[in-house]
């Protein structure tokens, strides 16, 4: 066979030592290799690449609603019965990216004024967010920057979601 090499097989490499040696003068032998790495061709091409799954900045599409549930955030991109009706509610992939990479960090601040603000600012992609504590009431306030406000669903479900579930919330548009 002149269009099939045997020094690139894969497959031949895994092959007992007497299907090497047999493989350098039988013509059949190689006609036989040359068909499954064909038929592996695709399967190695998903292998070679599978440490892109797990990163948020790499996988593919597809998978970034999976990586949500990896790492608990499937509540919001997720549609639900709160949801516009839009896929994975509204928030773009890039965003939900964005999401999924600092999970971590926004697990730890979870509750916290800093941890709202910072979720508030990756998931509608606008700074600017402030979130006021009014001490001993247990009550925040939730002003949004006017460029989020085409937002305020998403950011009521992201307030209902983050904060204690014992603080009461508002959720109020600044003016510019």
């Amino acid at each position: 066979m002149a269009d099939f090499d045997l020094g690139d097989s894969r497959l031949l490499r895994v092959l007992p030592e007497v299907y090497q040696v047999a493989a350098e003068s039988s013509q059949p032998l190689q006609a036989l290799l040359a068909v499954a790495e064909d038929m592996h061709a695709p399967v190695r091409d998903v292998l070679d690449r599978i440490h892109t799954v797990p990163d948020p900045g790499r996988s593919p599409s597809s998978l970034i609603p999976f990586l949500s549930r990896w790492v608990d955030l499937d509540w919001l991109t997720l549609p639900g019965p709160e949801a516009t009706g839009t896929a994975s509610a509204g928030i773009p992939v890039a965003r939900q990216r964005d999401l999924i990479a600092s999970a971590a960090g926004l697990s730890a601040r979870r509750g916290t004024v800093d941890g709202l603000t910072r979720f508030l600012h990756l998931a509608t992609g606008v700074p600017g967010f402030e979130v006021v504590s009014e001490p001993g009431a247990f009550h925040i306030t939730v002003r949004v920057p006017a460029a989020a406000a085409g937002q305020l669903e998403l950011v009521r479900r992201i307030v209902k979601g983050i904060k204690p579930a014992h603080v009461t919330d508002r959720v109020e548009v600044m003016k510019e």
